[in-house]
């Protein structure tokens, strides 16, 4: 039986349950009667049998209601054909999906030649009904104007998905409390704003989700509101989306920092919002003064030139403003494993990484505050036993093999119950040029991380992000990117945190608490490449340690 044959009987035992009846398709030699009506829109969902809708997204399947719809030849949404089955066509109903932009379909959003209708074409008349396909929910990531905000005063509003946009103003009601409620329509005092300006529609699609999105910048004035603080907010055709509005400067907030324990050199970048006219990034001992970082023009963002490092009382990171301040756990001691310098013992197997220092304040990779791990191999091949960096705590009595453990962070900075998969070993690295291209035709690159962890009950775990599929033809492929960022990325040229979840090296299914009861004697993270074909590996690594980004 055809597929979509099965599929919409499927769908028309959906639409039953919700109340509709679907009667026999008429014989194909019965040319129907009656001029045709759509009368209503319904979906598969038992909760809303009773409503009629006049707008969807795309993807949504719908049931086209009305009378003397049989023998339908062909279904418009936006003026573009779409496909119905005709062995589920009755007088009353048709069922059909609305196409997502994947498919090619378009949103008179972006193509105001476009009709907002479903248009259905029979033997016997046409039928039309006003119905909206929306671009997906609009999101506010943040406001941009001057402080202190005045009446006629320029604001813009930033976020994705601004599209259709049919109502902004503002409310009395707080941003969190409009969180923490349950509501249909946005309550409070509101003040409409007139007149907004669409100033960018960047519609495209994101490679990562493959949907369409749009970045979106509005521009409005500020209305006379009787209030100073507040929410703003944004309703569109796909709904609706507000932020915390503040006359004055606002609370800042930190949403992440690009490492929790950068080098010497690194660029620390620290997102969120509310950056306005900031006093000071302060950690631990070391306090920065407005000179010594940027902050973007969007306020949403502040790089700092790492240079200086925290006495070892520092827990957490704070950027000051007229508003208040904000804090960030960082370079959090109790969860350093290996430094280079004083923490960390050097198990002494060899090949071993260098230990060096050897660079200056000017010249990548900058650290000349301290050593770090430097495999500069040149090109290497047909390793099955590679380069490493093998360490232990200390000398001592604690484990059967004659080591101390690893001091782990307690409780308060890694929750016992949290499971390893949201538990990361870390580490800066510098990619010296290390190119890590996947198999390439011309020279294939096969070099890899071997980590591997022993508990101190004995227990060892070990993960390639490798796997061979033929050696035979030196065809092979990585199962994560070789020192990848949390998002997967490779950055060249510079420092960066690269993370791997403990989950991930072998030890899924556990708690924090688990591995600290257990305790961790032994880490070694290897470079290997199998391969018969040489590759030129170059890159550095410090401040081995536990990462976990939900604190």
């Amino acid at each position: 039986m055809n597929k979509h044959i099965i599929r919409y009987a499927m769908l028309a035992v959906a639409f039953l349950l919700v109340g509709m009846s679907f009667t026999a398709c008429h014989d194909d030699d019965d040319s129907g009667s009656g001029t045709p009506v759509i009368t209503g829109v319904r979906v598969p969902d038992p909760a809303k049998a009773d409503s009629l809708f006049t707008k969807s997204g795309p993807g949504q399947i719908i049931a086209i209601i009305g009378q003397n719809l049989d023998h339908t030849l062909k279904v418009y949404i936006n003026d573009q054909e779409v496909y119905f089955n005709p062995m589920m066509n009755t007088d009353h109903s048709l069922i059909v999906t609305v196409p997502t932009e994947t498919d090619g379909f378009v949103l008179t959003a972006f193509d105001s030649t476009l009709k907002d209708e479903i248009r259905v074409e029979t033997t016997h008349g046409t039928a039309v009904y006003s119905f909206k396909v929306t671009a997906p929910g609009p999101q506010i990531s943040r406001i941009q104007a001057t402080y202190p905000r005045q009446a006629g005063d320029s604001l813009y509003i930033y976020g994705l998905n601004l599209v259709d946009v049919e109502k902004i103003y503002f409310t009395d009601l707080a941003a969190a409390q409009l969180d923490t409620t349950v509501w249909t329509t946005v309550g409070g005092n509101h003040v409409e704003v007139p007149n907004f300006s669409i100033l960018e529609q960047d519609h495209h699609l994101n490679t990562k989700t493959n949907s369409y999105e749009t970045t979106s910048v509005v521009g409005i004035q500020i209305p006379n509101l009787g209030y100073a603080d507040g929410a703003l907010v944004v309703e569109t055709a796909g709904g609706t989306s507000y932020i915390s509005y503040y006359k004055n400067p606002g609370l800042p907030v930190i949403s992440s920092i690009s490492s929790d324990m950068p080098v010497y050199g690194e660029t620390l970048v620290i997102r969120g919002n509310e950056f306005v006219q900031v006093e000071s990034v302060a950690y631990g001992d070391v306090t920065l003064g407005p000179s010594d970082f940027t902050v973007a023009d969007t306020e949403d963002e502040i790089r700092i030139r790492f240079r200086e490092t925290p006495s070892e009382g520092c827990r957490e990171l704070t950027v000051t403003t007229p508003g208040g301040k904000a804090s960030m756990p960082f370079y959090n001691y109790s969860c350093l494993l290996v430094d280079f310098d004083e923490i960390g013992t050097n198990l002494g197997w060899s090949p071993a990484a260098e230990v060096t220092d050897e660079c200056d304040d000017e010249t990548p990779p900058y650290t000349s505050s301290g050593n770090f791990g430097s495999f500069n191999l040149g090109k290497v091949a047909q390793q099955w036993w590679g380069t490493m960096a093998y360490y232990i705590k200390e000398w001592g009595s604690e484990t059967a093999s004659g080591h101390n453990l690893f001091s782990l962070p307690d409780f308060d900075v890694i929750p016992a119950d949290a499971p390893l998969e949201n538990v990361y070993l870390a580490c800066e690295v510098f990619n010296n040029n290390t190119r890590w291209d996947l198999n390439s035709a011309d020279e294939p690159k096969n070099a890899y991380v071997r980590y591997y962890m022993m508990l101190g009950n004995g227990t060892s775990y070990e993960y390639d992000n490798f796997s061979w599929d033929d050696y035979d033809v030196q065809l092979g492929k990585y199962n994560s990117p070789v020192l990848g960022t949390i998002d997967g990325e490779q950055p060249m040229g510079q420092w960066y945190r690269h993370t791997i979840s403990l989950a991930e090296i072998g030890m899924k299914g556990m708690t924090y608490g688990e591995l600290k009861a257990a305790g961790l004697d032994e880490l070694r993270m290897q470079i290997i490449n199998q391969s018969t074909k040489a590759m030129d590996v170059d890159f550095y690594i410090d401040n081995i340690r536990i990462y976990y980004p939900n604190k």
